[in-house]
């Protein structure tokens, strides 16, 4: 991995976004936002043996399987801040994540804020999760927002006994339900502001009394009795420092812990940015982690 600073792909990435910043969550609408993150998510993708939209347990979702026979299950859950995001727009993504894994991946259409505010996302998500007929290993997975859900339902999962999770993939998660915390301060990132990231939490959960519940903030959560966690994070990213907190605190819990880390990487990396070396290290650890739990 490079040392800080010397990452030239990424350099030339936050170049581009400075000089060509378009609008954001402090300046535009809901709507006007979904639509940029459409144009900007990445299209096409492996072809698939089989694509499917249909529901389960209420809520939609898309299934690819990249063969007749998988070995194992990913439920995925997109990021976007609880407020933007789709399956469409997670589209190469899910596609590349099962071919190159093998498993049949279960990309979940949760509810958005601020249409459908906190704790509508988790009770999708955990809809899902509780309802998957998983053939094989289990693995729930996300980015960002979907990185809180997939911690979220991890601990549901636990503490209601089933359904049994083989892993959990954590992409530089918000875990700590916290915009005005020291960290949060400690530096201006190229993308994805304190303040950008304030006004997401204000349209997911309005309503203060409820930052503190562990269904937005799994870190102050029971973590002993959880399934082994990957957790990536990016280095010029607000959300790492709560990514590394996690990571500690799950492994001071005994949970198997692997953490990955691209220290000149922003937020939504992987995602929007799939062609870099980061992104191709950050999936070479996904797969790797996944593939040591299918034997």
């Amino acid at each position: 991995m490079s040392a800080p600073g010397t990452d030239p792909e990424m350099a030339a990435i936050k170049s581009f976004l400075a000089a060509n910043g378009g609008p954001g969550i402090l300046t535009a609408d809901v709507g006007m936002l979904r639509a940029m993150l459409s144009s900007m998510s990445p299209k096409g993708g492996p072809d698939m043996f089989a694509v499917e939209d249909r529901e389960v347990g209420g809520v939609p979702v898309r299934v690819y399987r990249p063969g007749e026979g998988v070995p194992g299950t990913i439920i995925l859950y997109h990021g976007g801040g609880w407020v933007l995001g789709s399956v469409a727009d997670y589209d190469h993504f899910a596609r590349s994540l099962a071919q190159r894994t093998g498993c049949r991946v279960v990309s979940v259409e949760y509810r958005l804020a601020p249409e459908n505010p906190f704790p509508a996302a988790v009770e999708d998500a955990w809809a899902v999760l509780s309802a998957i007929d998983a053939d094989g290993p289990l693995f729930v997975m996300g980015d960002s927002a979907g990185g809180n859900l997939s911690a979220v339902v991890a601990q549901m999962a636990r503490d209601r006994g089933a359904p049994k999770l083989d892993g959990q993939i954590l992409i530089y998660p918000s875990v700590a339900g916290d915009a005005d915390s020291a960290a949060m301060h400690a530096f201006v990132p190229s993308t994805m502001k304190r303040e950008e990231i304030a006004a997401f939490f204000d349209l997911y959960v309005p309503a203060p009394q409820d930052r503190s519940d562990i269904r937005f903030a799994p870190l102050r959560g029971r973590l002993d009795g959880l399934p082994p966690a990957l957790l990536i994070v990016a280095g010029d990213d607000l959300a790492a420092d709560e990514g590394n907190r996690y990571a500690s605190a799950l492994a001071q819990a005994g949970v198997p812990v692997t953490l990955h880390e691209e220290p000149d990487a922003f937020h939504a990396f992987l995602t929007l940015f799939p062609d870099t070396q980061a992104a191709s290290r950050s999936r070479q650890a996904i797969d790797a982690f996944i593939a040591n739990r299918l034997q």
